[in-house]
């Protein structure tokens, strides 16, 4: 029986991790979007921000596209947080308990066995917001809000274009 005003345990669990890593990406994301232009420098269409270094690439966005754009891809990334984190961390303990690794004397292989069933459940439920914050962090100039982003990977991809890398992401 729930106490009243209360959530079931997996869903206190699952929107307690998810509110703190979509609050923790909110204030993080303008370092997220500076390191993804440092990682496409210098691909095809991309600006060589690996020679401007860090200090650069900030200097550059910001005057060249402004403050705001250090949080292009934000609602990609809150989405991201709300699956991935909200399942990786919520599913944690119910994945332990359910194969019976909640034990004192559980052995560290069932509680790494929750631990990635919990991160990979998340990784297949977040990899589409992944794919699309990385999309709209990398653009340039006015850059790509996030319809026509999910538009132009559809189009031009498919749904698989959303699982890109997503053996990595599991592997992560």
């Amino acid at each position: 029986v729930l106490e009243e005003g209360r959530m079931p345990g997996v869903l206190h669990s699952v929107g307690c991790a998810g509110s703190a890593a979509v609050i923790g990406v909110t204030f993080i994301h303008p370092v997220d979007m500076t390191k993804t232009r440092l990682q496409v420098s210098g691909t095809k269409g991309f600006r060589d921000y690996k020679a401007l270094g860090l200090v650069g690439t900030v200097t550059t966005v910001s005057r060249e596209e402004g403050i705001a754009a250090f949080w292009k891809g934000i609602p990609a990334a809150w989405l991201r947080e709300a699956s991935y984190t909200s399942l990786r961390l919520g599913l944690y303990a119910p994945i332990k308990k359910a194969i019976g690794a909640d034990k004192p004397d559980s052995g560290f292989l069932k509680k790494f066995a929750a631990g990635c069933a919990a991160g990979g459940i998340g990784s297949v439920a977040g990899n589409p917001f992944d794919v699309l914050k990385t999309k709209m962090m990398a653009a340039e100039g006015e850059g790509v809000g996030f319809t026509k982003c999910v538009r132009q990977i559809a189009a031009d991809q498919g749904i698989m274009g959303f699982y890109k890398g997503i053996d990595a992401n599991i592997a992560r």
